[in-house]
């Protein structure tokens, strides 16, 4: 490949075989099929724009006697780690007028495959966003990356709850554009996580609490500011639920904003009781 003077951005060697230039490789076949249902049409052709050489923060590539620039991503949407990906290939879609790349995280607890949607600013292609992965999501207290799923509790195979999963489901709906169902999962996760911390403080009440609706649950086991925060996620989530809204002047983002104070304040409860139970007076 031939690399430019200027360090900020190298040329990039990409020719445009025909079908029959490329090796008929089963990974060719894979990226292929795989880039076809990413860009919602069939792809045409085997990777037909090989990328020789790039640069971390830019590429340069000819295609079809024309230059463009770039960016690369640096953080995988798979592990949210980070770190310097491998350029497998790209494609233009020119259909939508976008630049389909495919990449492999470089950390090596990762390593999977994720690809990118550039869109054109000014001729240059901007990272518009990664077409697989999850969201990071919010960063959860110890409390809930530790909370167990309450009907495995006692029990000989006691599982992690199912709220952080959920609401991760939840988000990558939301951020993949499909906002009327994402609603629902975050009302979801609201259940697993009220009801899973009701059965760790009160694991003998188990049975009980698994048979109470969410309102119910949250009257009897939860009291003062954090009970009525729940409450108000409660009937958010449920305007995403049904067909007639009440609330109509609040959205998903208040939702999941009312999620965050609630892990916030799980959180403290947590803490509080921890020092309380932990620290006695010696005087």
């Amino acid at each position: 490949c031939n690399k430019s003077t200027d360090r900020s951005s190298h040329l990039v060697s990409a020719g445009t075989p025909s079908l029959g230039s490329i090796p008929d490789f089963p990974i060719f076949k894979l990226i292929n099929q795989f880039l076809g249902i990413v860009i919602g049409r069939e792809a045409k052709g085997y990777a037909t724009h090989l990328i020789k050489y790039m640069q971390f923060k830019k590429i340069k590539t000819s295609n079809q006697g024309s230059t463009f620039t770039a960016e690369t991503p640096n953080i995988c949407p798979h592990c949210h780690v980070a770190n310097e990906p491998q350029h497998i290939f790209y494609e233009f879609d020119r259909a939508e007028n976008k630049l389909i790349s495919l990449w492999r995280c470089s950390y090596n607890m990762c390593r999977r495959i994720f690809v990118i949607s550039h869109h054109e600013v000014n001729t240059e292609y901007k990272i518009e966003r990664a077409l697989n992965g999850l969201p990071k999501g919010p960063n959860w207290p110890e409390p809930i990356q530790n909370l167990k799923d309450g009907k495995t509790v006692n029990s000989d195979d006691i599982q992690d709850s199912k709220f952080i999963k959920t609401y991760l489901q939840s988000l990558e709906a939301e951020s993949n554009g499909h906002d009327e169902i994402a609603g629902m999962g975050y009302r979801k996760s609201i259940e697993y996580l009220v009801k899973d911390w009701a059965i760790q403080n009160k694991p003998e009440d188990k049975d009980k609490i698994l048979g109470l609706w969410l309102a119910g649950c949250i009257n009897e086991y939860f009291t003062g500011e954090l009970k009525e925060i729940l409450e108000r996620a409660t009937w958010l989530g449920n305007d995403q639920s049904h067909y007639n809204k009440l609330f109509d002047e609040y959205n998903v983002d208040h939702l999941k904003e009312l999620i965050g104070l609630i892990m916030v304040e799980l959180d403290r409860e947590h803490k509080k009781r921890h020092y309380i139970n932990t620290i006695e007076k010696r005087k």
